[in-house]
C-alpha cells in the first residue's frame, strides 16, 4: 500500500471542509429557489420575484446573516490558493478537481476574487493579487467566463490603483493554469497570459480614465 504524502493528507482535509460548506450552500440555494417559486405562484412576475430573492441574498451576505459561513469558506480558499501557488503540475490538477463536484463553492470563486481585489487595494499587499489569480486558475473557466473577465478586470485595476504592475503576476499564474480549453474555447492559461492586451481590459481602462477626468 502506497503511503499518503503530506500534500494528499492536507488536500483530503480541505476537500472534506469544502464539501461541508458546499452542502450548506446547496441547501441555501434551494431555500432561495423555494422562496422565488412561492412568489411566482402567488402571482408575482417571474423577473420581479427573481430580483427580490437576489436582493435578499445580497443583503444576507452584507449583514453577516448568511447561513453559509463565508468567513470560513474564504479562509479555506486563502489556504488552498496559497498551496496552489507553490504546487507542481500534478498537484494543480488535483486541486482543480476538488471543485468538480462542488458547484456552489466553484461559483463562489468569483466572489472570492472580488474580495481579493478589495483587500489588495486596502492593504497594498501583493499576496492578494496572487491569491485572486490562483482562484481564477483553479476555477478554470467552468463558470460564466464573462463574469470571470469582470473579476479579473477589477483585480487588475485594483493593482494599478495602488501603483502595482500586475502583468508579471498574470503571466506567472498563467503558467500554472490549465493549457487546455473547455468545449473548444480558449484556455485559462491563454486568458491570463493575454489579459493585458484584451479588448475588455482596454475598455474598462478607458472608462476608468474618463471617470478620473470627470472628477478633476
Amino acid at each position: 500500500m502506497t503511503e499518503r504524502t503530506p500534500f494528499e493528507d492536507r488536500l483530503s482535509d480541505i476537500d472534506r471542509r469544502l464539501a461541508r460548506l458546499d452542502a450548506r450552500y446547496v441547501e441555501w440555494n434551494w431555500e432561495l429557489a423555494e422562496q422565488q417559486k412561492e412568489l411566482v405562484d402567488s402571482g408575482m412576475d417571474f423577473r420581479k420575484a427573481l430580483n427580490i430573492v437576489h436582493d435578499q441574498r445580497e443583503e444576507s451576505i452584507k449583514s453577516g446573516n448568511c447561513p453559509v459561513d463565508l468567513d470560513a469558506l474564504n479562509a479555506l480558499l486563502d489556504e488552498l490558493c496559497a498551496i496552489y501557488l507553490e504546487a507542481d503540475r500534478r498537484q494543480h490538477i488535483a486541486i482543480r478537481s476538488l471543485f468538480d463536484d462542488k458547484r456552489s463553492v466553484l461559483k463562489h470563486l468569483h466572489a472570492y476574487i472580488g474580495r481579493t481585489a478589495r483587500l489588495l487595494e486596502s492593504s497594498r499587499d501583493r499576496k492578494w493579487l496572487r491569491l485572486g489569480l490562483a482562484a481564477a486558475s483553479i476555477g478554470d473557466r467552468r463558470v460564466d467566463w464573462r463574469d470571470l473577465l469582470v473579476c479579473l478586470g477589477d483585480l487588475y485595476l485594483a493593482a494599478r490603483r495602488v501603483r502595482m504592475r500586475p502583468g508579471s503576476d498574470f503571466q506567472a499564474v498563467a503558467k500554472l493554469s490549465n493549457p487546455v480549453g473547455l468545449r473548444g474555447g480558449s484556455s485559462t492559461r491563454d486568458l491570463l497570459a493575454d489579459f493585458h492586451k484584451s479588448a475588455y481590459l482596454r475598455s474598462i481602462r478607458r472608462k476608468a480614465k474618463t471617470r478620473r477626468k470627470g472628477r478633476t
